[in-house]
C-alpha cells in the first residue's frame, strides 16, 4: 500500500515537473503580488525545494533498491548452491555406505559359499542314469504291448 501512494506521489511530481519543463522554462521567481503570463500552479520555497531535493535524491534511493535486491539474490543463490553441495555431499556418503555394505555381503556369501564345496557330482550323475534308465524301460514297456 505504502508502495503505491510512493509511486502515486513520484506520477504526480513527475507530471508536475514535466509540465514546468515544457511551459516555464527558464524557471523565473515570483514574487508576491506579480501575475504570471499562463495558468499553472504555484509552489512554497520548501515545496520547490522538496521537489528539486527528491529529483536528486532518486537515482540514489534506485541505486540503493537495486543494491538492496543485488544482496538478496545472491544470498538467495548462496544459499541454494550450499543447500545442493551439502544434498550431493549426503548422497555421495550415502552411496558409499551403500556400496560398502554390499562389497561386504558379497564377501559373505563367497566365504560361505567356498567353506561347503558342492562335490556331488557323483550324485548327479548317478541319478541322470538311473533317469534315463528308467524312461527307456518305461517306453520299451508301452511300446512294447
Amino acid at each position: 500500500m505504502q508502495s503505491r501512494k510512493g509511486l502515486k506521489n513520484f506520477l504526480i511530481f513527475l507530471i508536475l515537473v514535466s509540465f514546468g519543463a515544457t511551459h516555464a522554462s527558464p524557471v523565473k521567481r515570483v514574487k508576491s503580488g506579480e501575475t504570471v503570463p499562463f495558468t499553472g500552479w504555484c509552489f512554497t520555497d520548501s515545496a520547490t525545494a522538496k521537489m528539486i531535493a527528491d529529483k536528486e535524491q532518486e537515482s540514489a534511493r534506485c541505486k540503493l533498491k537495486l543494491d538492496k535486491l543485488t544482496e538478496e539474490l545472491s544470498a538467495k543463490h548462496k544459499l541454494n548452491v550450499m543447500m545442493l553441495e551439502t544434498r550431493l555431499e549426503s548422497t555421495q556418503a550415502e552411496y558409499l555406505a551403500m556400496d560398502q555394505i554390499k562389497t561386504e555381503q558379497i564377501e559373505q556369501l563367497e566365504s560361505a559359499a567356498l567353506k561347503r564345496p558342492n562335490n556331488y557330482w557323483y550324485l548327479f550323475t548317478a541319478g541322470g542314469f538311473a533317469l534315463g534308465a528308467t524312461t527307456v524301460l518305461v517306453i520299451v514297456s508301452v511300446l512294447g504291448n
